[in-house]
């Protein structure tokens, strides 16, 4: 594993990069790019932002974000080479989703990729690899990249950072929010982070969409006998029907979550080409990783996913299962 000094250094030696986050991207995903694309043009580097899938609608606030691709086959590399790919949040290259071929052809010609995450079941499959599980988001890994590099963070990158802590610590709900998360979050207030902005547009705004998907997930809710086990699921004919998009199911596993008693709350998407999404979350003790390894996906403890080839019902029966083992299993 490299140290963040030796991912400073690549930095500061580059001119210029290549951004990249995953599939169905969130809050410290597209934040992290956009804070680092912005540290590194103040900088007087380049950079070229690029993403699988397009950007959801609640971070269209977001400073820089229309400059981000989602076409790979617009990137325009023109005749300059980059100096390295940064690849953020993205705990295994099948998450690039169609910009995997892209870094492989870069890689290929000699162009190193770094990859900075903090997923717990990240894989080393960069040039440099970074990664911290204790970081509850990796946009507090990009802060400190950037105080170690003596860049000066500006109100556009503190907004950026704010909100992928913000998001990926559900509200600084989680245990992953420590002390030290806090005194970083401090540093983005300072630098002009305007919080009540921000919590208005990524946590008390949706799209009707989302209101209706969550309408629809809540009339297949179901609870296991034991009582520590909820699911939901939408099929494709329902999505297709409402015409949701990925980002308008985003976070309906949570309400799961919530009930009295329940340990994990898994959701069901069927997509449409013969997979199934599915989230995993966990309340106390449940590694929620671990359940979603089973299935060839992963994650943070607490929060994880899989995308499962496979028939909807036989998959979630399969879940359900392995859930209600877990938590007999490690239950306290």
């Amino acid at each position: 594993m490299s140290s963040l000094s030796r991912v400073a250094e690549e930095l500061k030696r580059g001119r210029r990069f290549l951004i990249v986050g995953h599939v169905m991207p969130d809050g410290d995903c597209i934040g992290s790019m956009l804070a680092l694309s912005l540290a590194c043009e103040r900088a007087g580097k380049e950079t070229v932002l690029a993403l699988p899938g397009p950007v959801p609608s609640i971070y269209s606030f977001l400073p820089a974000v229309d400059r981000i691709c989602v076409e790979p086959a617009l990137l325009q590399r023109g005749t300059d080479a980059f100096s390295a790919v940064v690849i953020l949040d993205t705990s295994v290259p099948e998450r690039l989703g169609n910009l995997e071929p892209v870094i492989n052809e870069l890689r290929a010609s000699g162009t190193p990729a770094i990859l900075i995450d903090h997923h717990v079941s990240a894989a080393a499959y960069a040039d440099l690899n970074f990664v911290d599980p204790g970081a509850a988001a990796v946009g507090e890994i990009i802060f400190d990249l950037l105080k170690l590099l003596g860049w000066q963070i500006d109100r556009m990158i503190a907004t950026c950072l704010y909100v992928t802590v913000a998001t990926d610590t559900g509200g600084f709900r989680y245990e992953t929010t420590t002390a030290a998360t806090h005194r970083r979050v401090a540093e983005f207030i300072e630098a002009g982070a305007n919080v009540r902005e921000i919590s208005l547009r990524v946590f008390e705004e949706k799209p009707f969409k989302s209101i209706e998907a969550l309408r629809a997930a809540l009339n297949t809710l179901e609870l296991s006998p034991c009582g520590r086990v909820a699911w939901m699921s939408l099929t494709r004919e329902v999505a297709a029907g409402l015409q949701l998009a990925d980002e308008h199911t985003d976070g309906i596993v949570s309400y799961g979550r919530m009930i009295e008693g329940v340990e994990v709350a898994l959701f069901f998407r069927e997509m449409d080409d013969g997979r199934v999404k599915v989230s995993f979350r966990s309340k106390n003790f449940v590694n929620a990783s671990r359940l979603a390894a089973q299935f060839g996906g992963g994650g943070h403890p607490r929060a994880a996913g899989a995308v499962v080839q496979g028939e909807l019902e036989r998959i979630k029966a399969a879940v359900i299962e392995a859930a209600v083992a877990a938590v007999r299993e490690e239950g306290q």
